[in-house]
């Protein structure tokens, strides 16, 4: 990202353009990285007077964020990952529960929406972290979640992490291009993965307080009527195929025990 005041520029710029914008996004993972630079930066939107949302990590102070609030952020996309300490530790996040914590306290007294995003089988993933993981999803109660699996991509850590302990597979994607775990542990192959995604979203959102909040909305505003239903089918549609995939796989697991051959292990 250029200097804060190019960033401000190009915002005018994009306004006085595109005068319908309801909202901007700055898709930049260290948008508010610096401290300093984040609130001379929001000192400079504020004058522009528009709604905006960004990435944000849990390391930011109640200062900043309020900062942010007053020149107009909304919503902040928040890469949360884990909730066990040591994976948070493996993947060198930087940040721990008890700052998750507070920074979403700070964010709910501000008035900022959170979108938490969460990953499963990171390195250490076991079925007691991911207990832990959801859990900790349920009472930090963003206002959506994102649940993805973990891919270790050549030439990043976790590859090299998962080629050196014989972890990785050669699956990437499904037919119809759909991303398909390409590491996984002992006690969580690629199927209680899958399982896994579909278990963390129907434990979040099947809650009297998460249906309320999508129910309000729905009644409330055409928009978001409209964008929730698009959402819901296209959701839907990736359960159904993740839902097969782990009931094909099981089979195949079964049909291989039955024929007496050896399931492959990770050990």
């Amino acid at each position: 990202m250029g200097s804060t005041s190019d960033v401000a520029a190009e915002v005018r710029y994009a306004l006085n353009a595109f005068p319908e914008i309801k909202e901007i996004f700055f898709d930049d993972d260290t948008f508010n990285y610096r401290k300093a630079r984040t609130l001379e930066l929001c000192a400079k939107l504020k004058p522009l007077k528009f709604t905006w949302s960004c990435t944000s990590r849990v390391t930011t102070d109640y200062e900043t964020l309020k900062a942010m609030k007053e020149s107009g952020c909304r919503l902040l996309i928040v890469g949360y990952e884990s909730g066990d300490p040591q994976i948070l530790k493996n993947i060198k996040k930087g940040g721990t529960i008890e700052m998750a914590l507070r920074f979403t306290e700070n964010c709910k007294k501000l008035g900022l929406v959170i979108h938490g995003d969460f990953i499963v089988g990171l390195p250490g993933e076991t079925q007691e972290t991911l207990r832990r993981t959801i859990d900790f999803a349920k009472r930090l109660d963003t206002e959506t979640i994102q649940v993805s699996i973990a891919h270790a991509l050549p030439g990043t850590e976790l590859y090299d992490y998962g080629e050196r302990n014989g972890l990785i597979n050669l699956s990437m994607a499904d037919e119809a291009g759909h991303q398909l775990p390409n590491i996984t542990y002992p006690g969580l192959d690629e199927a209680e993965l899958m399982d896994a995604v579909e278990r963390f979203y129907d434990e979040y959102y099947i809650r009297p307080r998460v249906v309320w909040r999508v129910v309000r909305k729905a009644i409330f505003n055409s928009g978001e009527r409209r964008r929730l239903a698009k959402e819901a089918r296209e959701y839907l549609s990736l359960r159904a195929k993740r839902k097969q995939f782990v009931r094909d796989h099981r089979k195949d697991a079964a049909g291989m025990a039955n024929k007496g051959e050896t399931v492959p292990s990770l050990d």
